[in-house]
């Protein structure tokens, strides 16, 4: 199985470095440009099945990137972002120290969604992928610790996934190929 993973396109909370969680945020016209140019590299690839996130900036994406292939797109409330609770809709250059520290640990005070619900629904995403696509050639469109975490698991490492560095391993618009 031929995995291409990648993150959305970037939006305009992401160009400001606004926190973005579930929000249903739609790709800025940057954004759209380079997904474009993602589509048009991935153009001559074999592709089953698009793969994404439910949020309109993941949808958003797939469909820019099915323009070569007209394939099924499915939405998959797996690769959903994180809740980042209280911290949606803020910048994060703005945040305390404490409010960094509270965010880092995922305090319950925070409403964020807890590292072991996301790492759950990650590695079930992971799991289902063999006995539901097996031998097919899938592109999966999520966001960045979504993508990372798949990261992680795609190539066998062992990291920790409760973790918020693991986070800065995808750009928008980035693909990663896997072969699983």
């Amino acid at each position: 199985m031929k995995i291409y993973l990648m993150r959305h396109g970037q939006t305009i909370w992401n160009e400001k470095g606004i926190t973005q969680g579930q929000t249903q945020n739609h790709l800025s016209k940057k954004g759209i440009e380079s997904v474009n140019l993602a589509s048009e590299n991935l153009k001559n690839k074999k592709l089953d099945v698009i793969i994404c996130s439910p949020l309109k900036r993941a949808i958003q994406t797939a469909t820019i990137m099915n323009k070569y292939h007209n394939i099924e797109i499915i939405k998959d409330n797996n690769l959903i972002d994180t809740n980042q609770g209280i911290f949606t809709g803020r910048k994060y250059k703005k945040l305390t120290t404490e409010e960094i520290k509270l965010k880092q640990l995922r305090s319950p005070k925070t409403k964020m969604e807890s590292y072991d619900s996301v790492n759950l629904r990650v590695r079930n995403f992971a799991n289902t992928l063999k006995e539901k696509y097996n031998y097919k050639n899938i592109l999966i469109i999520t966001h960045t610790y979504i993508a990372s975490s798949l990261e992680i698991i795609f190539n066998n490492k062992t990291e920790n996934l409760n973790n918020d560095q693991i986070i800065k391993n995808f750009n928008n618009a980035e693909i990663k190929e896997f072969n699983i």
